[in-house]
C-alpha cells in the first residue's frame, strides 16, 4: 500500500491559482506523480490571466511530475466541465483519484485508496471510494459500505464511471415521477428527484446529485474511509455553491493522518441515514395514499416551474444573440 507514485490524480481547476498551487505542492510531498490536469474554459481577461499563470507553473514546474493538461475551450460550469474533465481522465486510465483544487486528502487516505482501486476492480457492488465520514473520528479507521458518495476527494473505476455516463443518458428523459418511481420505496421523494432534474436541465450547476442518484437506484456503493481524511480550504467567496463551512456540518479540521484499516468492510445503518439526508436524499415514513396524491401535486407544480425557468432561459438566450450580433 505504500507506493502511490503511479497512482493516477485528477485535478479539477478553473482560476484559483493559489488553491491549484497548494493542492499540487501536498501530491508532490505525498510521493504522487501522475498528474492530470483539467481546466475549465474561462469566462472573462482575469481567468484567462489565472489560467496562464497554471499553465506556467505546470510547464515550468521543478517538482518533477508527469503533468498532463486538457484546457476546455469555452466556459462549460460547475456541471459540464468536471463532467468533461472526469470522462477525459477515464479515458486515460482504468481507475484513479479525483480531487478540486481546493482538496487534499492525507497520504494514507491516497495509500488506501490505491490498494482499494486495485483490489475492489472487479466488484461492480462499489461504484466509488469516498475520503471520509464524518460520523467517525478514531485513530485506527475502518472501511465503511454507504449507499451514497462524497464528492471532496474521491476515486473510481473507469467502467463503473462509463456504467454512471450510460445510465445518465437512459434517464435523461424521465420527467420526475418516473425518477422517483426508480428509487427504493423508503426514499421516494419529489424533493430529492427535483435536484436530479434540475441538474438535467441544467437549471441547477451541478453533477453530483446525479452521481448518488446512480449509487442508489441501482443499488451501488462507496467504499468510505473512516473519520475526516479530506481537508478542504476553499469555503471562501471564490466558492460557486458552498462558501461557509458551517452550513455543512463538517468539521474539516478534524483532519489528519490517521491509519486506516483496509482488511474488512463495515456496514453501519444509522449512520447511512444520516449521510443519505445530507447528500440531498429524503427518507420517507408517510406511506399512506394521501401522501402521494400529495407528492404527485408537488410534481406538478415543480414540473410547471421547470417548464417557465426553461421558456425565460430560451428567450433570455434569443435577446442575447440578437443584442450581440
Amino acid at each position: 500500500m505504500s507506493d502511490i507514485s503511479n497512482l493516477p490524480v485528477l485535478i479539477l481547476a478553473y482560476n484559483r491559482f493559489d488553491k491549484f498551487k497548494r493542492c499540487i505542492n501536498t501530491l508532490y510531498k505525498q510521493g504522487i506523480k501522475k498528474i492530470f490536469l483539467s481546466i475549465d474554459g474561462p469566462k472573462n481577461k482575469n481567468d484567462l490571466i489565472i489560467q496562464e499563470r497554471i499553465h506556467n507553473f505546470c510547464l515550468n514546474n521543478n517538482l518533477d511530475l508527469g503533468i498532463k493538461i486538457r484546457q476546455l475551450n469555452y466556459n462549460h460550469g460547475c456541471r459540464e466541465g468536471p463532467l468533461e474533465g472526469i470522462s477525459w481522465f477515464f479515458s486515460e486510465n482504468r481507475y484513479g483519484v479525483i480531487l478540486e483544487d481546493d482538496v487534499i486528502i492525507s497520504k494514507k487516505a491516497m495509500q488506501a485508496f490505491s490498494f482499494l482501486l486495485e483490489k475492489h476492480q472487479n466488484n461492480n457492488k462499489y461504484m466509488s471510494l469516498s475520503s471520509f465520514n464524518e460520523f467517525s473520528n478514531n485513530s485506527i479507521e475502518s472501511i465503511y459500505s454507504l449507499p451514497v458518495w462524497r464528492s471532496w476527494g474521491w476515486a473510481s473505476w473507469a467502467d463503473r464511471w462509463l456504467t454512471h455516463l450510460e445510465f445518465s443518458k437512459k434517464i435523461k428523459d424521465f420527467n420526475m415521477w418516473e425518477l422517483c418511481e426508480l428509487m427504493p420505496r423508503h426514499l421516494r421523494s419529489i424533493e430529492t428527484v427535483k435536484l436530479v432534474k434540475s441538474s438535467q436541465l441544467n437549471l441547477l450547476d451541478a453533477w453530483d446529485y446525479e452521481f448518488n442518484f446512480t449509487h442508489v437506484v441501482n443499488s451501488k456503493y462507496s467504499l468510505t474511509l473512516g473519520g475526516i481524511n479530506t481537508f478542504v480550504y476553499g469555503f471562501d467567496n471564490s466558492a460557486t455553491h458552498t462558501i461557509n463551512e458551517s452550513s455543512i456540518g463538517i468539521n474539516f479540521n478534524l483532519f489528519n493522518e490517521r491509519k486506516i484499516d483496509c482488511s474488512s468492510v463495515k456496514i453501519n445503518f444509522e449512520n447511512n441515514l444520516s449521510i443519505l439526508k445530507k447528500c440531498g436524499f429524503q427518507i420517507r415514513k408517510n406511506f399512506f395514499w394521501p401522501f402521494k396524491i400529495y407528492e404527485f401535486f408537488k410534481y406538478l407544480s415543480y414540473a410547471l416551474i421547470f417548464f417557465l425557468r426553461q421558456i425565460k432561459r430560451f428567450i433570455f438566450r434569443k435577446y442575447y444573440k440578437l443584442n450581440n450580433k
